[in-house]
């Protein structure tokens, strides 16, 4: 049986996907984006930093698709 010690909060996919993005985006050293400040801010769980951002889901994109 395996038990964890540490207790982090599950990431939602979203939030993981954006942490996926923001890591590849450093790794190719494309960090210097708007798209990358966007990236890392939603994979650490801030506020959507672009301005389009529905207000109603500042931490999701989500409710902008509909």
């Amino acid at each position: 049986m395996v038990v964890s010690s540490s207790k982090q909060p599950q990431m939602s996919t979203e939030v993981r996907n954006w942490d996926v993005v923001a890591k590849a985006m450093e790794a190719a050293g494309a960090t210097s984006s708007e798209m990358y400040v966007r990236a890392k801010a939603l994979a650490l769980g801030k506020l959507d930093p672009m301005p389009t951002s529905s207000p109603e889901a500042p931490y999701s994109i989500s409710a902008v698709a509909s």
